[in-house]
């Protein structure tokens, strides 16, 4: 069996690797001059940093099985604190204990932190009495249509969208529910108060202790360097400037196709219109990651957590600061602080019309009003994921299912893969991968 992956990035490497395992010959055809995607690196600082995903949910199985199966397992780190903050209203706020995706489930937690104003608190609790909102099961809806009707706006605003909009780059207000927020809506379903939904949840599936992200140690492109290592340890070809322009020019018998969703509809277009028609309806928002360092003595304040998110509401440029030196063991040092400053969401593309040397010194005026920064950086690093990441609007899982379907049936043999479809965080990517390589090389 010969199977071609198209595209290089987490998901095509993971395909090929369980292609491969299953036995079947593989090349894998990368567009650009590097594998890895979206996992990449960069120096600051003298310092090797994730310009990319930095971690992933340790709660999800299939990112830890891959790291073991690469022998990875005792590589795997966790970040050196748990605590995070919300910069709203004036000043950086601790993130409360309980949140689920940014909902609350201890309420007096959440009145201590401050993130929200009197009156935004006290509308905030009226979930717990409000009744339930009958739905029909098959409607998805957006996030915010749920949390808005619970909850009020102000805690939408300043809780969720910043962290569901955080892992998206999206907007509470267009993410589906089920495809973005799956536990939320399995508590909706469940129950008429979303506080006590999640708090029967917690009890049933109490905190263990066990970390809730992993990395790899130095950084994530440990993982894609070890697939890469192993791939071709096995005898992948790992092919670079190698774009593939049609799936008739293909040398094999099946083809997994992992690349955006715009180009995977060129590739199908021809046999499966349908599909095309729709993949070309998944919106991705642009985002820049702007590695910063600062000499510690520009700080006023302890770094003592990862960092912070920034409400779209508050109309900030930034998105978040992760205080990479605080939240990562092996980059700390007493001598410099390292931050990995996100902007870019979609809807807001002001990132697009500053030069690297804008956006830094734009980003570094909103440090020093959110940190009280005393100095300039001393090193600046722009990596820009220009149509990076794909947005779930309502309805996404069953546009995903047609998708999938047509091309099931107007290509046989060929599968997709990929951050469009079933999950944007690594362990998505890789479930999503692995099913597709098991389609084409499986038994039967």
């Amino acid at each position: 069996m010969k199977v071609a992956v198209v595209g290089g990035g987490i998901s095509g490497l993971t395909a090929a690797w369980y292609a491969s395992k299953l036995g079947a010959e593989v090349v894998v055809h990368e567009a650009s001059e590097r594998l890895g995607g979206k996992i990449s690196r960069a120096t600051i600082a003298g310092q090797q940093v994730d310009t990319g995903a930095d971690a992933f949910l340790a709660r999800v199985p299939e990112g830890i099985e891959l790291c073991r199966d690469l022998g990875l397992g005792d590589e795997l780190v966790s970040p050196a604190t748990g605590r995070a903050y919300v910069w709203t209203r004036g000043a950086l706020r601790p993130l409360p204990d309980g949140l689920v995706l940014g909902v609350p489930t201890d309420l007096p937690a959440l009145a201590r932190s401050g993130i929200l104003s009197p009156s935004g608190l006290a509308r905030a609790g009226l979930d717990v009495v409000l009744p339930r909102v009958a739905r029909h099961p098959d409607v998805d809806v957006s996030v915010a249509d749920v949390i808005t009707e619970r909850f009020g706006p102000e805690l939408t605003d300043r809780l969720v969208d910043p962290l569901l909009g955080g892992i998206n780059a999206g907007r509470a207000d267009q993410l589906s529910l089920e495809s973005s927020a799956a536990q939320l809506a399995a508590a909706c379903r469940s129950g008429r108060s979303l506080v006590l939904a999640l708090r029967k949840q917690r009890r049933s599936n109490p905190p263990s202790g066990a970390p809730v992200f992993y990395a790899v140690r130095g950084g994530m492109t440990g993982l894609t360097d070890r697939l890469c290592q192993r791939l071709d340890a096995a005898g992948v070809w790992l092919q670079t400037n190698s774009p593939v322009a049609t799936l008739d020019d293909v040398d094999a018998d099946r083809v997994i196709v992992t690349t955006p969703a715009s180009v995977t509809a060129a590739l199908v277009g021809d046999a499966a219109p349908d599909a095309a028609s729709a993949l070309r309806t998944i919106e991705y928002a642009s985002v820049a990651l702007t590695l910063l360092a600062y000499p510690s003595s520009a700080l006023t304040r302890p770094l003592d957590g990862s960092g912070f998110l920034v409400p779209r509401v508050d109309g900030r440029l930034m998105t978040a600061c992760s205080w990479a030196s605080s939240k990562w063991a092996e980059l700390a040092s007493p001598e410099t602080v390292l931050l990995r400053v996100s902007a870019g969401r979609i809807g807001d593309e002001r990132t697009l019309e500053l030069d690297d040397d804008e956006l830094v010194e734009r980003l570094h005026l909103e440090l020093v009003e959110a940190m009280g920064l005393t100095a300039e950086p001393s090193d600046a690093t722009v990596v820009r994921w220009h149509r990076a990441f794909p947005q779930y609007r309502p309805g996404h899982r069953a546009l995903v299912d047609r998708i999938l379907t047509d091309v099931k049936d107007a290509l046989p043999g060929v599968e997709l893969a990929g951050a469009a479809y079933r999950g944007v965080g690594i362990p998505a990517c890789i479930a999503t991968a692995r099913r597709a390589a098991e389609a084409v090389a499986g038994p039967g």
